[in-house]
C-alpha cells in the first residue's frame, strides 16, 4: 500500500508541477498579451496624435484661406464701386458744364433761369455729398 501511496503523491505532486507550469504560462502570455496591448495603444495614441495635428494644420489653412478670401472680395468690390461711381461722375460732368453754359447764358425769363439754377445746385449738391468736389482750375497752374 505504500507503493500506492507513493504513487498517488507522485501522481498529485505531478498535476501540482503541471498545474504551476500552466498557470506560470498563462501568467506569462497574459503579461505579453498585456504588454502587446500597451504597445498597441501606445501606437494608436501616436497615429491619433499625427491625425490630430494633420486636422488642426488644415483647419488653420482653411481659416487663413477664407480670411483672405473675404479681405480679397471686400477689396475688389471697393475698387468697383470706385470705378463705377468714377464712370457715372465722369459722364455727368458734361451735364453739369452745360447747366452752368446755360445759367451764364442771357435769358429774358428769370423763372426759368433761377430754375436752371437751382437744378445746377442741386446737382453739384448730390456731387458732394457723394464725395465728389469741385477743383478750381481757373488761372491754376498743373
Amino acid at each position: 500500500m505504500s507503493d500506492k501511496n507513493e504513487n498517488t503523491e507522485e501522481v498529485k505532486n505531478a498535476e501540482e508541477n503541471e498545474s504551476k507550469k500552466t498557470k506560470q504560462e498563462n501568467s506569462k502570455q497574459e503579461e505579453t498579451t498585456k504588454g502587446n496591448d500597451v504597445i498597441e495603444i501606445k501606437k494608436e495614441t501616436e497615429t491619433l496624435k499625427i491625425k490630430l495635428e494633420e486636422t488642426e494644420d488644415r483647419l488653420k489653412r482653411i481659416a487663413a484661406e477664407f480670411d483672405n478670401y473675404k479681405k480679397r472680395s471686400n477689396k475688389e468690390k471697393e475698387e468697383l464701386y470706385n470705378s463705377i461711381m468714377g464712370d457715372i461722375v465722369s459722364s455727368f460732368l458734361p451735364v453739369i458744364d452745360n447747366l452752368e453754359k446755360a445759367v451764364e447764358s442771357k435769358t429774358e425769363d428769370e423763372a426759368y433761369k433761377q430754375g436752371v439754377e437751382l437744378v445746377l445746385k442741386q446737382f453739384k449738391d448730390v456731387l458732394n455729398a457723394n464725395g465728389v468736389k469741385e477743383i478750381e482750375a481757373i488761372r491754376q497752374n498743373f
